[in-house]
């Protein structure tokens, strides 16, 4: 076997590289450690590999961040968050502080790879994107906080089932706000 054989693969693969721009490289690694600081906040530090379900789920969300950090538009960027909030649903009692510090990191990360997947490989954001990009965070910041705090004002209220209508109203109503329009 020829050393070329082995080399031309590897140099193709690391060239390709150099088409990524450094805008989503940096996207990228900022959703990739967001998801990663989730992780480390639902387990700790020495939980990650405590057992085989912390184990598991680690996989999990390793194999998830493998998979968005090379597409960023893929669905199975979505194990990650799944495997997070499955973690967090296993522990069964855990601070609404806590989680709300791991629904931040999570919703980052989100908007991270959300943006690296609205651009190309190539593209590069310029001033005027970072700050309309920023707005958008700003919105979406504003709107978790505001639904956190309800949702923290409303924890102890005992309320009917009748309640069910009303949340798959609001549910319904959001989708409807937030879905793209035809032209």
């Amino acid at each position: 076997m020829r050393r070329g054989q082995l080399v031309d693969p590897v140099a193709q693969r690391l060239l390709e590289l150099q088409k990524v721009s450094g805008t989503q490289w940096l996207l990228r690694i900022v959703g990739t450690a967001m998801t990663l600081l989730a992780l480390l906040m639902t387990f700790g530090g020495t939980g990650l590999l405590a057992h085989f379900g912390t184990t598991l789920i680690t996989l999990v969300v390793a194999l998830g961040l493998l998979c968005q950090f090379r597409n960023p538009d893929s669905d199975l960027g979505l194990l990650a968050p799944v495997g997070i909030v499955v973690g967090i649903l296993a522990q069964g009692e855990v601070s609404m502080l806590r989680t709300a510090g791991i629904g931040l990191m999570l919703l980052i990360a989100h908007s991270a790879y959300a943006l690296a997947a609205t651009i190309p490989v190539h593209g590069v954001f310029g001033r005027s994107a970072w700050l309309l990009a920023g707005k958008g965070l700003l919105a979406v910041l504003v709107l978790s906080l505001l639904g956190g705090l309800l949702v923290a004002g409303l924890s102890g209220v005992q309320l009917g089932p009748w309640m069910m209508v009303v949340g798959v109203l609001a549910a319904t109503g959001l989708f409807i706000a937030v879905l793209p329009r035809g032209r």
